[in-house]
């Protein structure tokens, strides 16, 4: 899978001589929703390594809730 920027995505496709039954699929990514996946992962691998540190009741409620927001 390559990343390239929008302008070389435009430039790409106007040197392009393709058929016209060609199919393309286009993939666009927010960095910052995938900060905030790492940020979720890192809180909850955090959580777990809390769960048999004496505050286990607090860390079953937060991980049971994060893994409600997965659901939704």
């Amino acid at each position: 899978m390559s990343t390239i920027t929008l302008s070389e995505l435009k430039s790409l496709f106007r040197s392009l001589k393709l058929p016209a039954d060609t199919k393309l699929s286009v993939t666009f990514e927010d960095e910052q929703a995938n900060a905030e996946i790492l940020k979720r992962k890192t809180a909850i691998s955090a959580m777990k390594k809390l769960k048999g540190s004496g505050n286990g009741n607090l860390v079953s409620v937060l991980l049971e809730e994060r893994q409600k927001d997965k659901l939704e």
